[in-house]
């Protein structure tokens, strides 16, 4: 399964995470796995956002803000709701994506105060704060060790 940075539109350089359960929005810090998410299809243009490094848990909205959580059960059809969201081009930038809660539709995934909300379309500052461009992440490529020579 691939898995995606979401870089946020403005502040560039800041990208969706997880951290203590919450969805918020940083600079690249601490553990790389918390900014990597996968897409999982649910259904036609609708997809969740599972984590890495806590594959059982996706990002969803409860009481409007965005958690790293799973399913209370094996049935439980709220956490599908609030964990779906209709991948759409992005609001303020065509060559990004936003992220339309299925419910309540014309909500959407946005970070305010650096915080991941699910807020009306209507809802200030909406657009910048609601589109995010999809990257592949960095690679990183190991140095080696120092002091060692290369093998020739």
């Amino acid at each position: 399964m691939d898995f995606f940075e979401f870089q946020a539109f403005r502040p560039r350089r800041h990208f969706i995470r997880h951290r203590n359960s919450l969805g918020e929005l940083t600079k690249k810090e601490g553990l790389a796995e918390d900014f990597l998410f996968a897409l999982v299809p649910r259904g036609q243009g609708r997809v969740a956002l599972r984590s890495k490094n806590f594959p059982k848990l996706f990002l969803r909205h409860r009481d409007f803000r965005v958690r790293l959580e799973g399913p209370s059960g094996s049935n439980d059809p709220r956490f599908a709701d609030e964990a779906t969201f209709a991948l759409v081009p992005g609001l303020a930038d065509p060559n990004g994506v936003s992220f339309e809660s299925v419910s309540p539709r014309g909500h959407f995934l946005r970070h305010r105060d650096f915080h991941l909300f699910v807020e009306p379309e209507d809802s200030p500052n909406l657009a910048p704060d609601a589109t995010f461009f999809q990257e592949r992440p960095s690679v990183v490529i190991d140095p080696g060790t120092e002091g060692e020579p290369a093998d020739d």
